[in-house]
């Protein structure tokens, strides 16, 4: 696990850390300009879906007593989050080259960007389908900090093993061989999320410590 102490050193790298700021610019511009003409539409319709539940007035009246600046606060980083890891898509590639020459100068293999916007699209709709049908998991004290770690592992699990590996390696049979060991890593490395400021640099992070991990099981393979 030698790897995780060069994950903060690369992450300011000067070569890497200016492919973290456009996704990260992108994500947030994208959802500011959804959420800034929708954000009376994206309330009625969470009331709108939650009135249908069970307990579905009850949960109603917890969000309104929140406030609804709060929910769309909330929604609004969560799905700032979840597509830094599709907008990454366009520079990951310069990411794990620059760890690769700095340490592996492992041989390097042609990719496709559209598997890779695809792949992580499919993360993101894990990730809202299993939020959609366990969102009251959120109301449960200590279980919600897990669960939503759980949810950011679940969504960018597939995006992480993809983008890390896909240049060097065959990124299925690499995520089938060390399944549990990727659930682990990006487990941990998930509660990222919770450091403000930190957080939005999140992906990035657990990119480098994933490709470090890959090439580290190559190189050695």
């Amino acid at each position: 696990m030698n790897f995780i102490k060069y994950a903060l050193s690369d992450l300011f790298d000067s070569k890497i850390i200016k492919y973290s700021f456009a996704p990260l610019f992108l994500s947030v511009l994208f959802w500011g300009i959804v959420f800034y003409f929708f954000s009376g539409n994206i309330v009625d319709l969470i009331h709108t879906y939650i009135s249908y539940l069970p307990f579905g007035d009850s949960i109603n009246n917890i969000l309104s007593g929140i406030g609804s600046t709060i929910v769309l606060m909330f929604l609004y980083y969560e799905l700032v989050i979840l597509s830094i890891g599709v907008f990454s898509s366009f520079f990951v590639d310069k990411i794990t080259m620059r760890i690769n020459e700095k340490y592996y100068n492992m041989p390097v293999k042609e990719t496709s960007l559209i598997e890779g916007i695809w792949v992580s699209l499919k993360g993101m709709l894990n990730f809202i389908i299993f939020f959609i049908l366990t969102f009251y998991l959120l109301f449960i004290p200590v279980v919600n900090i897990f669960y939503q770690v759980f949810l950011w592992s679940l969504a960018i699990k597939k995006p992480l093993v993809f983008d890390s590996s896909a240049l060097f390696c065959d990124y299925k049979e690499f995520e089938k061989k060390n399944n549990l060991k990727i659930w682990v890593l990006i487990f941990f490395t998930s509660f990222i999320y919770f450091i403000p400021i930190l957080s939005f640099f999140g992906y990035t992070l657990q990119l480098i410590m994933m490709t470090h991990f890959v090439l580290s099981k190559c190189k050695n393979s």
